[in-house]
């Protein structure tokens, strides 16, 4: 505590006998540290005196700097969940990278496609996602290739479109085991299982959900047991294995329960699943009781769609 504090003295100090851009430069400093310690209020104000001192520079002012300030505002209003606002700070970084010919437009486009994703405004964050995709730089890496597919994939799926949504993860897929990166593999592994299953390909969803499952067993993460559990419950379902969808949703529901936090949309989506599957094996009281039961929690969370 007592080194944070010293050095974020010693950086005020320099703020106040700095000026043009090697101000901007410490107020990014004290601004990154406020953001790191969840203070995304002073981290945001930071920033946007950052942009203010950048445009009072005029041409002596880094275009590139410019543009990076404006993402860092964007991250500070994601955090603070006023996602229209870092739309349009991801946009305007955008602009600036796309006149500069420079790679980070590719990001600043994932960016902004995230903040229409966290709106649920699914068809802006797929143009947003698209756009980056489809931007062509010498300097892309393969990782953010992969990342652009898989945005691309997780929109799509949202807008029930499953069959395109399962080609842009398979394309992520293969990138991502090109780059020998097991847990992306397995992340898209998951949802191909999930987008194989919405349209009733059972072999398929079989395919990818065990892939999805034998990778959370071996790392027995929780949040990969969480998932694949879950993945695999539905396709039971799908077969008629009503058993065995129990055994996994049941699997599914702990590891849900062992995080620090609960995922409330997905408990319910997992109790709906069990309810489901009670009613597959005729359990018609029990699959009542659990939807009565649901009831009380649908008033308040909404169950997640990707269950």
């Amino acid at each position: 505590m007592e080194d944070s504090e010293k050095r974020q003295r010693e950086l005020w100090a320099q703020f106040v006998s700095s000026e043009g851009e090697e101000r901007v430069k410490v107020l990014m400093e004290l601004g990154h540290d406020a953001f790191h310690e969840g203070r995304h209020i002073e981290s945001l104000a930071m920033s946007e005196t950052a942009k203010q001192i950048y445009e009072s520079m005029g041409a002596a002012a880094s275009s590139t700097a410019l543009a990076f300030v404006y993402r860092s505002i964007g991250w500070s209003l994601k955090q603070l969940r006023r996602y229209p606002e870092a739309v349009v700070a991801a946009r305007r970084s955008a602009e600036i990278y796309r006149e500069l010919g420079d790679v980070e437009l590719l990001e600043a486009l994932n960016e902004e496609g995230d903040y229409w994703f966290e709106q649920e405004q699914w068809e802006q964050a797929l143009g947003a996602y698209e756009a980056s995709l489809h931007e062509t730089h010498p300097d892309r890496s393969k990782d953010l290739l992969a990342q652009s597919y898989g945005n691309c994939g997780f929109a799509l799926g949202k807008l029930d479109r499953n069959e395109e949504s399962i080609e842009h993860h398979l394309q992520a897929r293969a990138i991502a085991k090109a780059l020998k990166d097991p847990w992306q593999v397995a992340f898209f592994d998951e949802e191909l299982a999930f987008r194989y299953y919405k349209i009733k390909n059972v072999e398929k969803a079989l395919f990818y959900g065990e892939k999805a499952l034998d990778f959370a067993i071996i790392t027995d993460h929780p949040e990969r047991m969480k998932w694949a559990n879950a993945r695999m419950a539905l396709i039971k379902k799908l077969e008629g294995e009503f058993d065995e969808g129990l055994a996994f949703a049941e699997k599914a529901k702990v590891y849900s329960m062992r995080q620090k936090s609960t995922h409330w949309s997905f408990l319910i989506g997992i109790e709906q699943i069990m309810a489901d599957l009670y009613e597959g094996k005729g359990d018609l009281q029990e699959a009542t009781e659990r939807r009565r039961r649901l009831k009380t929690l649908e008033e308040t969370v909404k169950q997640d769609q990707d269950l």
